[in-house]
């Protein structure tokens, strides 16, 4: 794990982290050399190491390590994504890193360092995520009125179940996609935590933070729910959006996750864009089945000798009179490949893997926005989803202006 010690050292000795040092107290000799180069960045952590103020040391450690959580590919994506339509945008390709990026935008412009930590949060959990199909397809309320209802209809509901959150803020977040993210952050029961404040060890009250958000598409009226409980949790999240922010009253039946039809995956994967966008080889690698009266399951596997053929193509040979998929037999889950052609030089082919259940389970979550947009787009060709089951649809094509900004941001 990288300490603060490792971050200043990956930084470059620039007038952003002179700006941020200067900023939290550290007052240096007035000789300091700022040359970027490792000596500097070695006398920097001795300055702070041996500076005899603790709470000047534990601010400088405390935002050096905040830095550090955006400072990986997918935190990337974020960042670009929240400057695209601000000044912030040059400052950012200007960076040499992922790590010098997020301190940049962290000490520059705290405001969207915040945005882009939550669209990260986002893409972080999107495994943990329920899916629903609201059917309202209408923006969404941004009033102070409608913001405070949504906010009191979250206190009442935690308020009533663990007898907390009293406390509860909330904002929305315009994504590149055309999705609304809408966080929100309610205060939980409070602990008596041990910590050190500077030099001193003691007992302090705080409340931990309640996380959850909600990513709706008022383009296809789908949403999806991150939040911890079960699936009433869930609901609550999606009704109180649906009721207060959308102005709509949405049934429970409404609001479950969608059971997907993946019997167009018996005839395996023929999806002609793909191979336009690039892909050399489509391939159902394994498929599970369910027998009629759901007594029986199986599950069969395309091995590596099959040489990208459909595991379906493969028990049609094979089972030609005992053809599980010629009898009825249900789709229950899938795990799908599409191939890229082999890097010059390589022989093994960069391989895209999708992963879909009955119960609309997708790991989608793996992949940046545009490869999932690009993904969720074939299987709405071949009938697996409908478009009202998707966020972003609307993106036309992988490649899009956020993608060349980030080839020039390295």
């Amino acid at each position: 794990m990288k300490t603060y010690a490792d971050v200043l050292l990956d930084l470059p000795v620039d007038a952003t982290l002179r700006t941020y040092i200067e900023r939290q107290g550290l007052v240096l000799p007035s000789d300091f050399s700022w040359t970027d180069d490792a000596t500097t960045s070695a006398a920097l952590i001795d300055a702070i190491q041996s500076w005899p103020d603790p709470a000047v040391r534990d601010r400088i450690i405390a935002g050096l390590q905040v830095s550090m959580q955006l400072a990986h590919p997918r935190g990337k994506q974020a960042m670009f994504q929240v400057a695209s339509h601000s000044p912030a945008l040059i400052g950012l390709i200007a960076c040499l890193s992922d790590q010098h990026r997020a301190f940049w935008l962290f000490v520059h412009h705290p405001a969207l360092f915040e945005q882009a930590a939550e669209i990260d949060y986002v893409e972080g959990h999107i495994q943990q995520a329920q899916q629903h199909e609201l059917g309202v397809t209408v923006p969404v309320r941004r009033d102070v009125a409608s913001m405070s209802a949504f906010c009191e209809a979250i206190k009442a509901f935690y308020k009533f179940e663990l007898g907390c959150g009293e406390v509860c803020i909330a904002h929305i977040l315009d994504r590149a996609q055309g999705t609304q993210l809408v966080s929100v952050h309610a205060k939980d029961l409070a602990m008596l935590r041990l910590e050190f404040e500077g030099v001193t060890l003691t007992r302090r009250v705080g409340s931990p933070n309640i996380h959850m958000v909600l990513e709706y598409s008022a383009i296809t009226g789908a949403a999806r729910t991150i939040i911890r409980g079960g699936a009433k949790y869930h609901d609550m999240l999606a009704q109180a959006f649906t009721r207060h922010l959308l102005g709509v009253e949405v049934t429970a039946t409404r609001l479950r996750p969608p059971t997907l039809d993946l019997s167009p995956l018996k005839l395996g994967f023929q999806v002609p864009q793909a191979v336009e966008d690039g892909f050399v080889a489509l391939q159902v690698k394994s498929i599970t089945l369910m027998s009629p009266d759901t007594h029986l399951k199986a599950e069969f596997t395309a091995m590596a000798s099959s040489e990208h053929e459909c595991v379906t193509e493969l028990i049609a040979a094979r089972l030609p009179r005992d053809n599980p998929l010629a009898h009825h037999w249900l789709v229950s889950a899938a795990s799908i490949n599409l191939y890229y052609a082999p890097p010059p030089g390589k022989q093994r082919s960069p391989v895209v893997t999708v992963e879909v259940t009955r119960r609309g389970r997708l790991s989608l979550h793996k992949y940046d926005e545009n490869l999932r947009a690009q993904l969720e787009r074939y299987l709405v060709s071949i009938g697996i989803l409908q478009e009202k089951q998707t966020l972003s649809m609307q993106v036309a094509s992988r490649g899009e202006s956020t993608d060349l900004v980030h080839e020039h941001g390295e």
